[in-house]
């Protein structure tokens, strides 16, 4: 069985609101060995509708749709399905009742324009919505079962778990979702590392998705149970790992403060930091882990020129000859994070986020990261990131925590 989910509703369409829904929707189906082919966004037109209807039940066996069964005017699903199946809206009376008192059991009283959720096109099932006042609709259309739902998630997921799920097939196998994080080489690059293994139509499917700063890979496969899952999709996620090598982060909800938090914890090591443009992001994405005080000693923000001196003592002659945006003032702000706070590790960061301040020497993106450790010569890295000011920060202390990451895994082997 393969299904189509559609949401409909202008607030969508326009992005005031995002589409959770689907999200939910596809993962419920997925965990029943239902895979989602599409999930397509309709704004509030009867027309539209009815075509997606009748295009996604051309599509797939099953077709969800959710979203705009409520009682103003700009609700026009129930009125859509109607037309996809050639027939006219009902009152249904027992429909009413619930709904008139669903109003009484919360002591008010129900308006005209609710009565419109009790019209049901001829020959649809209602299907009882007891947390809200919109009713559920299950209907046949071609060999496509087509069910509606609220927009409303809260509703739209009762529904779904306590009518709808018990509907579906017994479930045909598993259909899971593996997530590889990496970090330190563009999309295109790790494409090219893995791109016999991306053929569309195997089993797993592999792909590749850019969010937050990391390159993430998935891996889709289909079995008939957890076994066949695992004999399938270990061999591949083994292989992606051995040609990644230290570009691999992590997988699934693994984040680089995670991991190199971990990485930290087993050493029995510190970490302190000293930020200028990311203004505290990376002690903040270090703190965000429970129990980070194992590791994390403290930070300085020297975001002016005067705190690099007083604080982390850059020499004033190193700033008036290279400028705060250089190696050397990133190296000298290293060392001296790592002498005020006495820790194992002090990273370090400058740079230019923009969108103003750039140069054609020094232009807006470039960073400069440090390394500076106790027992190992300090190291620094030059970066270029040629994007907006809040991705150039966030990719800029995703690489400095990534300079220590990738040398407490060196210093492992």
């Amino acid at each position: 069985m393969n299904a189509v989910i559609l949401s409909i509703g202008d607030e969508l369409t326009s992005g005031q609101t995002v589409d959770t829904n689907s999200a939910y929707l596809s993962r419920e189906l997925a965990s029943r060995g239902i895979a989602t082919l599409a999930h397509c966004t309709i704004g509030d037109d009867r027309a539209l509708i009815a075509q997606a209807i009748r295009s996604a039940c051309e599509l797939a066996n099953l077709v969800i749709v959710t979203g705009g069964l409520g009682p103003t005017e700009d609700d026009l699903t129930r009125q859509a399905l109607a037309d996809t199946l050639g027939v006219e809206l009902r009152l249904d009376e027992k429909c009413l009742a619930v709904l008139e008192e669903f109003f009484r059991r919360r002591g008010r009283t129900m308006v005209e324009a609710n009565r419109i959720q009790a019209m049901i096109p001829t020959g649809v099932e209602v299907l009882e919505n007891k947390v809200g006042t919109a009713a559920g609709m299950a209907a046949r259309v071609g060999t496509a079962q087509v069910y509606l739902v609220p927009g409303v998630p809260f509703e739209m997921k009762w529904l779904f778990e306590n009518v709808i799920a018990a509907r579906l097939p017994e479930q045909q196998g598993l259909i899971t979702h593996r997530v590889i994080h990496t970090f330190g080489a563009g999309e295109s690059d790790v494409g090219a590392k893995i791109a016999d293994l991306m053929k569309r139509g195997a089993n797993p499917t592999v792909g590749t998705t850019v969010a937050a700063g990391l390159v993430s890979i998935r891996v889709v496969t289909r079995a008939a149970d957890a076994a066949g899952v695992n004999a399938l999709s270990q061999p591949v996620i083994d292989e992606l790992k051995s040609r990644l090598g230290h570009i691999v982060l992590g997988e699934e909800d693994q984040t680089m403060a995670l991991v190199l938090g971990e990485l930290l914890r087993r050493a029995g090591q510190t970490v302190a930091t000293a930020e200028s443009c990311t203004g505290g992001m990376i002690g903040q994405m270090i703190t965000a882990v429970p129990g980070s005080s194992d590791y994390y000693m403290g930070g300085v923000i020297a975001y002016d020129n005067r705190i690099k001196q007083e604080l982390l003592g850059v020499p004033q002659e190193l700033l008036a000859q290279h400028g705060a945006v250089s190696e050397p003032v990133a190296l000298a702000m290293a060392a001296g994070c790592l002498k005020h706070f006495n820790s194992d590790w002090a990273i370090s960061i400058t740079g230019i986020a923009g969108p103003g301040g750039g140069t054609d020497e020094k232009p807006v993106g470039l960073v400069y990261v440090a390394l500076a450790g106790k027992t190992v010569a300090p190291i620094a890295v030059r970066t270029l990131f040629p994007a907006q000011r809040d991705m150039i920060r966030l990719r800029s202390s995703l690489a400095a925590m990534d300079l220590l990451r990738t040398r407490l895994l060196s210093l492992r082997s």
